[in-house]
């Protein structure tokens, strides 16, 4: 499928995109709404700007997308490949990130308020100046990440592993 096809089948009304490949592809700028793309694979993708609210992205495959400056407020993204993609600036309000990976992604700027990051693997990835006020970080992993000026007020942490490799325990 390509970005033509999949623009016409969404307009036609359809949203069920689960298990496609639209591998380095230039969606930027789609508004693509409450769309399934569960387990379909994105990789070096470009979403930069794409509206994808409430949609469904279980187990999709992200690794080296651009998604800067992506609306994703309440979207699924449980047990996503988003290493080292690029999310820089995205609205992640009140998204599931359960047990995603996101080693090395860049997250600087992006909102994370109230997300769901329970289980995520953010070693090595950059949220400096983040806001995630009120996330669920119990048992993330943010070894080696940048946390340079992110505001984590009210976060939940319990087994996090902090970017010096301690462990936090604030809400177990």
């Amino acid at each position: 499928m390509n970005t033509e096809e999949l623009k016409q089948r969404y307009q036609s009304g359809e949203r069920n995109f689960s298990q496609t490949h639209l591998n380095q592809t230039n969606l930027q700028r789609l508004k693509l709404g409450a769309v399934d793309l569960s387990r379909a694979s994105l990789v070096k993708s470009n979403l930069q700007k794409v509206n994808l609210e409430d949609a469904n992205l279980d187990g999709v495959n992200l690794y080296r997308a651009n998604l800067s400056k992506s609306r994703l407020q309440r979207v699924n993204l449980n047990k996503a490949i988003l290493g080292e993609a690029n999310l820089s600036e995205a609205n992640l309000y009140r998204a599931s990130l359960i047990q995603a990976d996101l080693c090395a992604a860049n997250l600087s700027k992006a909102v994370l308020n109230h997300a769901q990051l329970s289980g995520a693997d953010l070693r090595k990835a950059n949220l400096s100046h983040a806001r995630l006020c009120w996330a669920n970080l119990r048992k993330v992993n943010l070894h080696q990440a940048q946390l340079e000026g992110a505001d984590l007020s009210d976060a939940k942490f319990c087994n996090t592993i902090m970017p010096d490799g301690s462990l936090r325990n604030d809400d177990c």
